[in-house]
């Protein structure tokens, strides 16, 4: 019974009559799922006396509530409005359901396509039809044991714990919206899910950025890119994309204009290497890297070439973010302004970086003078024209630089 009939006591000693009308679930802005209901309070009331008059009046009472509520059931369930859980959704296909809310997730968040795309591949490889009737703990168990053991990448190599967890939470997300649209009876109960070992945070020192600008890498765009990460801090998901129309030529340098995590014009000034880096366009280019690959196949490549240069790391594009951020601390730059080259939405996120990274202390104070730090904002979101000379050769003094790039 949906419909349910509920008794409030009052400070005068009647009792008020109330329906509770349950209307499913739904799931917040924190991610938290609620009940949906619909309170009516009836202009009935009962009286709490034990006369019995007065117990045969509330009886009464009572059973013309009870019709009331047992109709307005009745009306909801006929107009198609009443979320009663339909026993033939549970044999329609799951993935149907699954396509069209991963396709909703992309277009809010395209950033997290790669993430959605990556679950619907490996749950295909668990099981290639799935209806919503076959989704018990059983099957939630089952699948996370399959991401565990049998899940592999593009590379063949076993998903790491991170990934695991990532793209169960991802499927454990879905579960929950298919209960808030009562494509599910129960509220999943899902395995716990194992802990990620701390994340080691691994910064190059001077020597191993000497081997790898002076080895040979079989892909020159995957080695150019991680080198310019290396010197601008900016993430792989934004290096892959840029294209030569993003580059703005000026007299005194070049910048990048990429847009920020507001959407909102951001212009990024290169130091000599970064540019160096790109050399010069080929016609009618697009893409900076044409050659950059997938994620995965991009890491094997650095893996390869860390091998070749005998460098004892395994390299990934955010060690070259962290090898930035380490070298612009270690050089001066403000706290403030490394926020804004790494895109951070907030400070916080970067002071806690440059803790994990082990730096004590960084520089708080502004080495700029005190009109550059009033304006650095509108330094790095104003188009090219608009920014003074000065300011611009004050932030691209701040780049640090490598040694000599060899471009083998």
């Amino acid at each position: 019974m949906r419909v349910h009939l509920r008794k409030l006591k009052n400070k005068n000693g009647t009792v008020s009559l109330r329906l509770d009308t349950f209307m499913g679930y739904y799931i917040d802005e924190k991610g938290q799922r609620k009940a949906q209901r619909i309170r009516e309070t009836l202009p009935l009331k009962l009286v709490e006396q034990k006369d019995k008059p007065l117990q045969e009046r509330n009886q009464s009472i009572l059973d013309q509530a009870e019709k009331i509520r047992a109709e307005k059931e009745r009306l909801l369930i006929q107009s198609g409005n009443y979320p009663f859980f339909d026993k033939n959704e549970s044999k329609s296909d799951f993935y149907i359901f699954l396509d069209q809310y991963i396709k909703a997730q992309i277009q809010r968040h395209p950033s997290s396509k790669v993430t959605w795309q990556g679950l619907e591949k490996h749950l295909k490889n668990f099981k290639s039809k799935i209806s919503f009737e076959d989704l018990n703990a059983t099957f939630y168990q089952d699948f996370l044991s399959f991401l565990e053991k049998k899940a592999l990448k593009s590379t063949g190599q076993s998903l790491q714990q991170k990934s695991i967890n990532l793209y169960y939470s991802k499927f454990k997300r879905v579960l929950q919206h298919a209960v808030a649209k009562q494509k599910l009876k129960h509220a999943p109960r899902f395995p716990k899910l194992k802990a990620i070992d701390s994340q080691r945070y691994i910064v190059l020192d001077e020597d191993d950025i000497i081997k790898l600008n002076s080895t040979h890498c079989a892909n020159h765009d995957v080695k150019n890119a991680f080198l310019f990460a290396l010197h601008t801090g900016l993430s792989y998901l934004l290096i892959k994309d840029l294209c030569w129309k993003n580059i703005l030529r000026e007299k005194d340098g070049w910048l990048l204009d990429i847009p920020d995590r507001k959407g909102r014009p951001y212009m990024y000034p290169l130091n000599q290497n970064a540019i160096a880096l790109l050399g010069s366009p080929a016609p009618n280019p697009k893409l900076l890297f044409p050659r950059i690959r997938s994620k995965s196949e991009n890491n094997i490549m650095l893996l390869k070439w860390a091998q070749k240069a005998q460098v004892q790391h395994t390299l990934t594009f955010n060690v070259a973010k962290y090898t930035f951020v380490q070298r612009s601390i270690s050089e001066g730059m403000n706290v403030e302004l490394i926020q804004q080259l790494l895109g951070h939405m907030k400070l916080k996120t970067t002071q806690n970086l440059i803790e994990k990274l082990g730096i004590k202390n960084p520089l708080l104070s502004d080495p700029l003078t005190t009109e550059s730090k009033v304006s650095f904002g509108k330094i790095l979101t104003d188009k090219p024209k608009l920014i003074p000379k000065h300011k611009r050769i004050q932030l691209r003094n701040y780049s640090y630089t490598f040694p000599k790039i060899n471009h083998s």
